[in-house]
């Protein structure tokens, strides 16, 4: 009976403790109202992660997003790939010229162009350097933004490097990955955090399945002292390919952004089926098209980024508890949808 007793209040302590936590760590943050200019009711754009992205099955993409009036932001490799036995790493790079006259096109009508790493697959430092001087030399600066590709050893920060908890990131590597990535690892050939802190703005790293990034962090783009190599780091909505943009972008969603006066900044791969078979998807057609009739503020995402960051006070650091709770959303997220 005692031990019944004992046992039963260690479980209602750990029970109690456990609720605790969550109280604390995942609380949902209040976010001030913003005012976005010219008097728009919230902020809207995409992020294009340029894997598998050709001509023929982007630039349809990209000219129905220019008629509906939205700027959006689009990755590109400047390198050719060097392991075209993995899919993400196939698609068109700067050393294609039709390619890039069609991305330095989009980028004289608005469109951003941010770096997606030096190619799809692994590339050191003596490849790196050189790639970084040829973006600017076509682009005319070095990127606002840089976007981690897939598995490339040269990546800042990632797999199990992303969390600043010690725990999740044994976690991690226990239930997902132990690979390694070295790009912000001084010493490495693969090493290239330097370029990124003394020349690109954002890096993105978290992506949620919210439409509304200000109810997951209402600090971003914020700075974490655990990785000094990034000036600001943002996180995105989840839309990998155009089924999870389309669960998305419902009306519902889209109504419930405009209504809380919200920022998503959509993660997805345009040349994943959202043309397909000589035609757009009818469902991302008819969401896009009912997104645009509203009172958004369609700019790219640096823009928004920027206007984040101007329009508060100071710089913003991000405390134990906030990343915390982005670090456990993310994981839980990830172990129910595979999230990126």
């Amino acid at each position: 009976m005692q031990i019944k007793l004992t046992f039963k209040k260690i479980s209602l302590s750990f029970a109690a403790i456990l609720i605790l936590f969550c109280v604390y760590f995942l609380y949902p943050p209040a976010y001030p109202e913003i005012t976005f200019p010219d008097g728009k009711k919230f902020a809207f754009t995409i992020v294009d992660d340029t894997d598998n992205a050709i001509l023929e099955n982007i630039k349809p993409v990209y000219e129905f997003l220019d008629e509906l009036g939205l700027r959006t932001t689009k990755t590109v490799w400047v390198l050719p790939s060097n392991d075209t036995s993995q899919w993400a790493n196939r698609g068109a790079c700067l050393c294609d010229s039709a390619y890039t006259a069609y991305i330095l096109d989009l980028q004289s009508r608005g469109f951003e162009i941010a770096l997606h790493g030096a190619r799809g697959g692994d590339s050191k430092r003596g490849e790196i350097i050189p790639a970084f001087e040829k973006y600017k030399e076509t682009f005319g600066a070095y990127p606002n933004i840089h976007i981690n590709h897939a598995v490339n050893t040269d990546n800042l920060y990632w797999g199990e490097d992303k969390f600043s908890f010690y725990p999740f990131k044994l976690l991690y590597r226990w239930m997902f990955s132990n690979k390694k990535y070295y790009g912000h690892v001084p010493g490495s050939e693969y090493f290239w955090g330097d370029l990124v802190r003394d020349y690109v703005t954002y890096v993105v790293n978290f992506s949620f399945y919210d439409i509304n990034l200000l109810k997951i962090n209402p600090s971003f783009p914020y700075f974490n002292p655990d990785k000094p190599y990034v000036n600001y780091w943002f996180h995105s909505s989840e839309g990998a390919d155009v089924y999870r943009m389309n669960e998305l972008l419902t009306k519902e969603n889209v109504d419930r952004l405009e209504e809380e006066g919200g920022v998503c900044l959509v993660y997805t791969h345009l040349a994943r089926d959202f043309y397909k078979d000589d035609s757009l998807n009818a469902t991302f057609r008819k969401h896009m098209k009912y997104l645009a009739s509203k009172e958004g503020w369609f700019v790219p995402a640096s823009e928004i980024l920027d206007y984040l960051r101007l329009h508060r006070e100071g710089e913003r650091t991000l405390s134990f508890r906030e990343k915390t709770r982005l670090e456990i959303i993310w994981l839980y997220e990830k172990l129910i949808h595979g999230s990126s």
